[in-house]
């Protein structure tokens, strides 16, 4: 059996519907049943990561494993993290498919990869069938970067970064959980090419026909934009470090996992853009 969690999610839901159109037989693990997507077949386990009764009702020994990373602060984040590969190993689980994010591991800029290399280094140390599927941002929001006038104004400065668009990462993480050969790996699932967002700003108008632009700002503007927003906390230091990590250039990663693990070319940024415009 196969094992979707976050399958209420958006990359959970794409995993799982994945999945069953291969034909393959899953269980879709969700905090709340009514959140779980109606396909047909599918097994439907509740359960929660800091749970560990639930798990070991959802975890079967056999079963391969996507594991979906929760959209926490690091310190619970890590702890919900321990709890879920703690509960996989005791139920014997086949495979764990992680995912991951682009550089993740101690001495990353961005606070998120921290938490993911933390993540992946526990269930290295699990000695359970592992393998990390890193994205990037995500393809899908990259005109979510541009305010209502079409003008982004970040810290980015110069830096480049790649993209990750979510249908991608489910085939390749589809495929890592139903062919062997994946264990131990570490894959970057990333839209070509990398850009700035100057780039970006160029390309989304090119594709578009509507008019794009970059504004960089400053660090106390954009901090200021965002408190006034109500974030705070973790999400601000996210927030602060994916733009250093962008301007140091942690993000700018080039790869040809998807190809090797899909056979497929991954969809370029120009590609990814035109299908958001289209609807």
């Amino acid at each position: 059996m196969i094992v979707v969690t976050g399958a209420g999610g958006f990359v959970g839901g794409l995993v799982a519907r994945e999945l069953a159109a291969r034909g393959e037989p899953i269980r879709l693990i969700v905090r709340d049943a009514g959140r779980a997507p109606a396909i047909v077949g599918a097994e439907v386990a509740e359960a929660d990561y800091g749970d560990p009764d639930s798990l070991a009702r959802a975890l079967h020994a056999g079963d391969r494993v996507f594991m979906v990373s929760m959209h926490q602060g690091p310190e619970r984040r890590v702890a919900l993290h321990r709890s879920f590969v703690d509960a996989a190993a005791r139920a014997g689980v086949a495979q764990v498919v992680y995912l991951s994010f682009l550089a993740a591991g101690p001495d990353a800029v961005f606070l998120h990869a921290r938490s993911h290399g933390a993540t992946e280094q526990m269930l290295r140390e699990s000695r359970l069938p592992w393998t990390a599927v890193r994205n990037g941002m995500y393809a899908d929001d990259m005109l979510g970067w541009f305010d209502p006038d079409g003008v982004a104004r970040e810290t980015g400065g110069d830096g480049r970064m790649s993209f990750s668009y979510r249908p991608e990462l489910a085939k390749a993480i589809a495929v890592t959980l139903t062919q062997p050969g994946h264990d131990g790996k570490v894959y970057d699932i990333v839209t070509p090419p990398p850009v700035g967002l100057a780039e970006l700003a160029r390309i989304a108008s090119e594709v578009t026909g509507r008019p794009y632009g970059y504004e960089p700002v400053g660090h106390d503007e954009w901090d200021e934009r965002w408190r006034t927003l109500g974030r705070d906390g973790w999400e601000l230091d996210a927030g602060h470090t994916s733009y250093e990590a962008l301007r140091a250039g942690e993000f700018d990663v080039e790869s040809d996992d998807y190809e090797q693990i899909t056979g497929e070319q991954p969809l370029t940024v120009a590609q990814v853009i035109e299908r958001i415009a289209e609807g």
